[in-house]
């Protein structure tokens, strides 16, 4: 999750932990589906839009992915 963000996103390792959508210069609309593509493809997994549109920070990130794992 955070080797995505970071290299997606350009931030270094501290500034993944508390990454959110609408402090992060580089998060634009067009590299949060990149992000979602990337976890996607990591973790073999395809997320609805609505998964999407709601996550706005690293966390929500991660609840997106663990949610879409343990129902998988």
């Amino acid at each position: 999750m955070d080797k995505v963000l970071r290299s997606i996103l350009k931030l270094d390792a501290d500034a993944v932990c508390t990454a959110k959508r609408s402090e992060v210069t580089t998060w634009t609309s067009l590299m949060h589906v990149e992000v979602f593509f990337a976890l996607e493809e990591e973790f073999g997994l395809r997320f609805p839009e609505d998964d999407m549109a709601f996550a706005e920070s690293r966390d929500d990130l991660v609840d997106t992915v663990c949610g879409a794992l343990s129902i998988g």
